[in-house]
């Protein structure tokens, strides 16, 4: 977990928070490197613009014939307008 230290988030409160916000990620609050117990957590996750680069690193690539099944798949998908897969068709 990443930490701001208490100077920081005094001088600067609104961009400790924006961070916060922006990146989802909850920020511990340190006084003199040291954890006070405090952490700022954001209230609802927020939809994170970027990526990080382990997280790309999980993603497996998608292998030569689970790709030509995806691109058969997405040629038969029609135009028309969307159909609810709840609804009981007659």
């Amino acid at each position: 977990m990443e930490t701001v230290g208490t100077r920081d988030l005094k001088q600067n409160p609104q961009a400790v928070v924006r961070r916060v916000l922006d990146t989802g990620e909850p920020l511990e609050i340190t006084t003199h490197g040291h954890p006070t117990g405090v952490r700022l957590v954001p209230d609802a996750p927020a939809r994170r613009t970027w990526v990080r680069g382990a997280d790309l690193g999980r993603i497996r690539p998608m292998g030569r014939d689970a790709a030509e099944r995806l691109h058969d798949d997405l040629a038969h998908v029609g135009d028309d307008e969307p159909t609810d897969p709840w609804e009981t068709r007659a």
